[in-house]
């Protein structure tokens, strides 16, 4: 895989010089290609991790406290607080609250490869990709925030209303700047330190894939191949 087809029909060097690090950006899907993001993960990973819960480690909920207590502005995790069943996660899973499934970058050979492309050809640490998922029309998601690291939101299933904004002049406020609704095949980059939030339009599921600044050395490990290369050997014996 190549940059140039990640960002097309923007070349990599006027990304680099004119986009990175200045403003977000976003690619609509070409006509007929609203799934040309499907094979990067899919509503069935979802259910199979969830449903492996014991170990299922990775798992974090939208406007939910440590307490396992439904508070705007907080996030649950289950490695860290632990204190919800699986139960009660599908509970509040059907009732709103928006799930993240982080570190998914080695789930499936599509993910892999978009980190190991942006690592190798922009000035990248490691990537890691983070699954956002919705259940409903206007599910509990983050309030504005900003992050710290280069973030690519691939749009697999569903539309999202992004809204973006700025301090005020006295610096204590939010002013809303901008705001862009995204459907399924378009992607959108959002700078280090730019301030936004989401509002899902329905169920969705949009894969973050993010990056730190570029270290003195990357430690991507590779992705093998556990059993096709078995299969193909049988193949030729027969």
């Amino acid at each position: 895989m190549f940059l140039s087809e990640l960002l097309y029909p923007i070349h990599p060097q006027k990304f680099r010089e004119e986009i990175l690090g200045k403003k977000y950006h976003y690619w609509r899907a070409p006509v007929g290609a609203s799934n040309r993001y499907d094979s990067l993960y899919s509503w069935q990973h979802f259910e199979d991790l969830l449903n492996n819960w014991r170990n299922a480690n990775h798992v974090q909920m939208a406007a939910m406290s440590p307490e396992g207590k439904p508070k705007t502005g907080h996030k649950w995790d289950k490695v860290r607080d632990g204190n919800l069943t699986k139960a009660d996660v599908y509970n509040y899973w059907r009732h709103g609250h928006s799930i993240v499934i982080p570190f998914c970058e080695y789930q499936t050979q599509t993910l892999w490869t978009i980190c190991n492309t942006f690592e190798r050809q922009m000035p990248f640490g490691q990537g890691v990709a983070n699954m956002y998922c919705s259940s409903r029309q206007n599910a509990k998601t983050f309030e504005p925030h900003k992050d710290t690291t280069e973030n690519f939101l691939f749009h697999i299933d569903g539309q999202v209303q992004w809204s973006f904004y700025k301090k005020t002049d006295d610096g204590k406020n939010l002013k809303k700047t901008d705001e862009i609704t995204l459907s399924s095949g378009d992607l959108l980059y959002i700078p280090i330190g730019l301030w936004h939030s989401t509002k899902p339009l329905g169920p969705r599921l949009t894969a973050s894939v993010h990056f730190q600044p570029k270290p003195e050395k990357l430690n991507r490990e590779k992705m093998y191949d556990w059993y096709r290369w078995f299969e193909y050997q049988r193949e030729v014996k027969i």
